[in-house]
Parts: C-alpha cells; sequence; structure tokens
C-alpha cells in the first residue's frame, strides 16, 4: 500500500505549485487533506480492541473517509463556513483545496489496492490496477515493508523541521519543529527494532500490531491533526521549487 509519509509528501509537492500568497491556505489544505483519509485507522484500531478481529478492524480502513462523499462533504461544509463567517471567507477555498488533497490520496490508494469509493452507500471495493500488493511479497517483505510504511511519516516530520529551522520565521513553530525532530529519532529506533524482528518468526499478524499500535498512539494524531495545526504556517510558506534558494 501507499506510504503515509508518500501521501504527505505528494501534499507538499504539489502545494509547491502553489505560489501565490493569497492562496497560502489552499497549499495548507492540499497537504491536509492528503493524509487525513488515514485517520479512519483510528477506528481500525479500536475495533481491534474491542473485538480482537482483524479482518473487522481492516474492513473500515480505505472506506468513508476516502470516498466522494467525504470529499463532497467537506466542500459543502467549506462553503456554508465561508458563506455564514466573514472571517471565514477562505474556507471554500480552504476545503476545495482539502478535497483535492484527499482524492489524491485515494487515487494512489486505488493504484496499489481496494478502495470503497462510495462508502457509505455501499461497501463495494474497487481498484484502478487490480494489483494486490500484499500477494508481491513474502511474509518476511510484507512485514519489513509495513514497519517502513510506519516509519515513512518520518520524511514529512523531517522536511517541515528543515524549512522551520533554516527557512522559516516563526519562533513558535520552529520550537514545535524541533520536538518534532526528536520524535523522529525515536520513531527511527522503533521502527529500526521492528525491521529487525520482520526477520524472525513472528507472525504478520502481531508484527502488524506492533507497527500500527505504535504509528497510532503516536504518528496517526500528530500526521492528520497536530503537525497539520501546529505547523500550519511553515506548510503554507513551504516551497520544494525554494528549498535551495
Amino acid at each position: 500500500m501507499t506510504m503515509g509519509g508518500l501521501h504527505l509528501l505528494s501534499g507538499l509537492i504539489i502545494a509547491s505549485f502553489i505560489r501565490k500568497d493569497k492562496y497560502k491556505k489552499a497549499k495548507w489544505g492540499v497537504v491536509w487533506g492528503s493524509i487525513i483519509p488515514d485517520i479512519d485507522i483510528l477506528a481500525s484500531i479500536i475495533i481491534y480492541l474491542f473485538t480482537g478481529d482483524l479482518n473487522s478492524a481492516t474492513f473500515v480502513h480505505r472506506s468513508v473517509t476516502h470516498g466522494f462523499f467525504a470529499m463532497g462533504l467537506v466542500v459543502l461544509i467549506g462553503f456554508t463556513i465561508s458563506r455564514t463567517r466573514t472571517d471565514f471567507r477562505w474556507a471554500f477555498l480552504f476545503s476545495l483545496a482539502f478535497a483535492f488533497g484527499i482524492l489524491t490520496h485515494t487515487f494512489y490508494d486505488l493504484l496499489d489496492w481496494e478502495v470503497a469509493i462510495f462508502a457509505p452507500f455501499t461497501y463495494t471495493r474497487y481498484s484502478l490496477t487490480g494489483f494486490d500488493y500484499s500477494m508481491l511479497f513474502g511474509e518476511t517483505s510484507f512485514k519489513v515493508w509495513n514497519a517502513l510504511d510506519g516509519m515513512s511519516d518520518i520524511i514529512f516530520y523531517l522536511t517541515l523541521w528543515f524549512w522551520a529551522t533554516h527557512k522559516a520565521n516563526n519562533s513558535i513553530e520552529t520550537n514545535f519543529a524541533k520536538k518534532l525532530l526528536i520524535i523522529s529519532f525515536i520513531s527511527i529506533a522503533y521502527f529500526g527494532v521492528m525491521i529487525v524482528l520482520a526477520f524472525t518468526d513472528i507472525s504478520v499478524e502481531m508484527h502488524l500490531i506492533l507497527v500500527y499500535a505504535y504509528w497510532g498512539l503516536i504518528h496517526l494524531p500528530l500526521s492528520t491533526v497536530i503537525v497539520q495545526i501546529k505547523m500550519r504556517e511553515t506548510i503554507q510558506d513551504f516551497s520544494f521549487l525554494n528549498i535551495r534558494g
């Protein structure tokens, strides 16, 4: 499956082509929307904790938050807010960009697995390629891939850390970026252990639980909510086109 960090990196790349200051909120929307669909993993974790059934837990993933219903709902909310709050006129533009970010996420997921794009009306799953990434790997490679997937958000954290500490001029976000750097080192260590464990006889299910227990506790809230809010000025200022300038 497409790594979460690559979804975020894609959002940053797309946002980098938005150059005008008046569209900065759109940059923020694209980046946030590029990862928010995976917030449904929280539901998967909760279902697993209560049922112990991994199949039931994974069923909700790649459904409602990845579908056209979620995209339309986001735009409707943004339009409504922009029409009722004069201080939030930017909300409609933000919601369009946010929905586009969701669309990019869903498109990548459709390339390597199935997505219930019409949920909650139907949970029939569709794929653009018919490709099942899990069939590509043996058990060991599959476990390594899952560990790398969990680690991949660090690419996003380190990119924002670099920009905040070397390019931007926002002391509050710079201080938060330094905390992100510490979290990144801790996560590299944890997922490094997960990669080593992938070469042992630990079961795929147990390895998956260990990977996503940490990711769900640390990276999920960070990537889908906290970083998006705490680093919003950095995200709106960021551009790969100017990273060497």
